[in-house]
């Protein structure tokens, strides 16, 4: 029966879990970056339509202008032509069609101010949306040179853990590696197990009497329901 020292087994554990960490954290970096990436384009994306909607309420506004401006002169036009008319309905047609364009003129006034209003309130929400987007790409280069500045510490503890061990699996028998090697690198941390009483600290399957026997005396033990290399609490080292 092979034996392997619960207490290898135990620091190779914890720098498994260490290594998973550290790892975690390495990738949850971009992700982040990613999602705040994601948030600042639909933020560019709410000022350029903010600044949309000025652009038509401008043009909007231009051609109602456009049309009060003809409408006027037509007014002027025919104002111009009431003292040749020729005889009193033609006089009378003249005062009606300055009179309807007086009219519309009034409405198309009363709808140009209106836009001026409109205008008014779109840049204000311009504004709101670039101040909320200049906050957004500051706390993104925030987070940029935080998650840059913690990779840096990230990776070499990766690396010191990494050699530390490459140092315990060198003490692990000869036997023993081939079946390690091949269940960490399926499960990293989940590979290796304390036992819990008379429970697999993975699946927590109740082992035989004659597994925890072994167990105790150090002698190698996989779980017969989850396959992970199973070893002794540090409370059962005496």
């Amino acid at each position: 029966m092979t034996v392997v020292k619960a207490d290898i087994l135990r620091a190779i554990h914890r720098i498994h879990h260490q290594l998973a960490d550290l790892n975690s954290r390495l990738q949850r970096g971009p992700r982040q970056l990613q999602a705040n990436d994601a948030s600042v384009a639909k933020l560019k994306e709410a000022v350029d339509t903010a600044k949309e909607a000025v652009k038509r309420n401008r043009i909007l506004t231009d051609q109602k202008e456009l049309q009060l401006k003809e409408r006027e002169g037509r007014i002027l036009d025919v104002r111009a032509k009431l003292n040749g008319a020729s005889s009193n309905r033609e006089y009378q047609a003249f005062l009606e069609q300055i009179a309807a364009d007086e009219e519309a003129n009034s409405v198309l006034s009363d709808e140009i101010l209106e836009l001026f209003d409109k205008a008014t309130e779109l840049t204000a929400k311009v504004e709101d949306a670039q101040g909320v987007l200049q906050k957004g790409e500051k706390d993104l280069d925030a987070l940029r040179k935080k998650i840059e500045g913690e990779r840096a510490s990230l990776e070499q503890d990766v690396l010191r853990l990494q050699g530390e061990l490459a140092e315990l699996e060198k003490q692990l028998p000869a036997e023993l590696k081939v079946d390690y090697q091949r269940i960490v690198k399926v499960r990293g941390a989940e590979g290796l197990a304390q036992l819990d009483g008379d429970t697999c600290g993975s699946c927590f399957t109740i082992i035989t009497t004659q597994m925890q026997s072994q167990i105790m005396l150090e002698q190698l033990v996989f779980c017969k329901s989850c396959g992970c290399i199973l070893y002794k609490a540090e409370s059962e080292a005496s």
